[in-house]
C-alpha cells in the first residue's frame, strides 16, 4: 500500500533539511580549498549575466533563524549549473543582507536536485538581497548574480552606523587602518587582538586568511577581496579600490579555532 501523500511530503522535507544540516556541518572542509580569483571591480549584480540566472523560488519568507531558502540557479539555456571551476578552488558563495545592510551573512550553499541550491539563513522582517558568485569554468571568470527576498513582519530599517575603525567580533577586537579609496593602490588592513594581545592563530578560509566584502549603500554595489600576504595574523591586508567617494559598509570574515568571526565597519571614502 502506498504511503499517504502528506507523509511523503513530510519525509521529502525532512530529507532536504537533513541534507542542508549535514552540509553546514561539513562546510569547514571546503574552507581549506585554494583561493579562487575574484572580480576586483565593484558591481551591482543583476539577476542574469551571459545566460546565467538566479531567482528565489519563494521570494516571500517568514522571519526566523535557520530559515531554509531555495534558489533556482541556471546556466545558459536554462540548464543545470554543473560546471563550477572547482579545480581553481572555487565553490558557490552566498552573501545575504537586509536592505539597511544589517544581518550580513557569508556562507557556502548546497546544491540540491536540478537547478536548486539551498541555504539556511537568519532572516528578520524587511527586504533582503541575496548575492551568489562562482567561477564559471566555461567562461573562465567569476559570475555574480543577485535576487531579492521580502521577509514578512514589522520592518524598521536601521540607520547606517557612523564611520569607525574598530569593532568587536565575538570578544576579539578588530581594528581597521589603511586607506580604502578610489585610487588603484587602495588598501585596507585589519588587525585582530584578543584582550590586547595580537592574534596569531588565524586559519585560512578558501586559501586566504580573510575575506572582505564592500557594499555601496546607494545601489548595493558589491566588491569581494581576499587578504594578501602570508602567516596567521594578526594583520589581514586587502587590496581593492571603490569607484566613487562616499559611505561604504565593509564586512571582514575570518576564522580562528574553527569558528567564524565577522567584523563590520562603515567607511567614509574621501578621495
Amino acid at each position: 500500500m502506498n504511503p499517504p501523500a502528506k507523509l511523503v511530503a513530510f519525509l521529502a522535507l525532512l530529507a532536504v533539511v537533513f541534507g542542508v544540516s549535514y552540509f553546514t556541518g561539513t562546510q569547514s572542509q571546503a574552507l581549506l580549498a585554494p583561493a579562487p580569483t575574484h572580480n576586483s571591480e565593484m558591481v551591482a549584480p543583476p539577476d542574469t549575466v551571459e545566460g546565467y540566472a538566479v531567482r528565489a523560488v519563494e521570494p516571500s519568507q517568514e522571519p526566523g533563524k535557520d530559515v531554509l531558502v531555495e534558489l533556482a540557479v541556471t546556466a545558459p539555456g536554462g540548464q543545470v549549473l554543473s560546471e563550477l571551476d572547482e579545480d581553481a578552488g572555487e565553490h558557490m558563495h552566498l552573501i545575504a543582507f537586509r536592505g539597511d545592510l544589517t544581518g550580513y551573512q557569508h556562507i557556502t550553499p548546497q546544491q540540491g536536485e536540478g537547478t536548486s541550491w539551498w541555504a539556511l539563513l537568519n532572516l528578520t522582517p524587511g527586504p533582503w538581497r541575496v548575492i551568489i558568485h562562482f567561477q564559471s569554468k566555461a567562461l573562465g571568470r567569476e559570475i555574480a548574480l543577485a535576487t531579492d527576498l521580502m521577509v514578512s513582519g514589522d520592518y524598521r530599517p536601521e540607520p547606517l552606523p557612523p564611520a569607525g575603525d574598530q569593532d568587536q567580533a565575538r570578544g576579539l577586537t578588530v581594528t581597521r587602518s589603511g586607506d580604502l579609496s578610489t585610487r588603484a593602490d587602495s588598501n585596507s588592513t585589519v588587525t585582530v587582538a584578543d584582550d590586547g594581545q595580537p592574534v596569531i592563530d588565524l586559519q585560512p578560509a578558501h586559501g586566504a586568511l580573510g575575506h572582505a566584502v564592500v557594499i555601496r549603500p546607494a545601489d548595493l554595489g558589491y566588491l569581494h577581496m581576499h587578504s594578501t600576504g602570508q602567516g596567521s595574523g594578526p594583520q589581514l591586508d586587502f587590496l581593492g579600490a571603490v569607484p566613487d567617494k562616499g559611505d561604504y559598509r565593509l564586512f571582514v570574515d575570518f576564522y580562528r579555532q574553527d569558528k567564524p568571526y565577522l567584523a563590520e565597519f562603515t567607511v567614509q571614502v574621501t578621495r
